[in-house]
């Protein structure tokens, strides 16, 4: 795919259609900590880096989007290349795991869909080559925190209904029903 190019009204517009599903979804509503959540697009990025700053130990814990990144390098391949809607969808999975730990730790409902504890280290006994069974993308396998934003995306995007692709993979459907579970946590702090 090589290097990809965003805009600032593509990145403005993909950042708050998210947001509107993440409403929607229960889980962002005013006051909460999605809420405060933000997206700087950076014109000037030299060396292209994507994501959410809070895993890169920036104090800032916001999404970073820059104007030109590699994504031959990222391997978005199953990305929309057409918007930032996807990337988005997952750096707010991301968001969702550093400012409500506490979701994802409620009745071992992460570590047992996804295998481990949410961080920068594949499951336990996986193998990053073979994810087709287990993974919804080949970079959901690099590492639990990636598995658990990527699985987000798609539950995002799919507005909680799983893909019938998808359905049919046990690994998988148990994951989808953690994101859901951990979704409806979240919602209930609304509360």
């Amino acid at each position: 795919m090589g290097k990809i190019c965003t805009s600032f009204d593509e990145v403005t517009r993909g950042y708050n259609k998210v947001r509107g599903e993440l409403i929607v979804l229960g889980v962002l509503w005013n006051g909460s900590k999605l809420d405060g959540v933000e997206c700087y697009y950076e014109a000037l990025n030299p060396i292209g880096l994507i994501g959410w700053m809070g895993f890169y130990n920036f104090n800032d814990r916001n999404i970073h989007f820059p104007a030109v990144y590699n994504g031959l390098a990222l391997d978005f391949r199953w990305y929309d290349k057409n918007s930032a809607l996807d990337v988005m969808r997952h750096e707010f999975g991301h968001a969702l795991s550093d400012r409500y730990p506490g979701a994802l730790k409620k009745g071992g409902v992460f570590r047992t869909a996804f295998g481990g504890p949410c961080c920068d280290k594949p499951a336990p006994g996986t193998n990053p080559e073979d994810w087709e069974e287990r993974c919804v993308t080949p970079y959901a396998a690099t590492k639990t925190q990636e598995d658990f934003a990527e699985t987000f995306m798609l539950f995002v995007k799919h507005k909680g209904k799983i893909p019938v692709k998808f359905a049919k993979k046990p690994a998988i459907r148990k994951k989808w029903k953690a994101v859901a579970e951990i979704v409806k946590h979240v919602a209930a702090a609304k509360r």
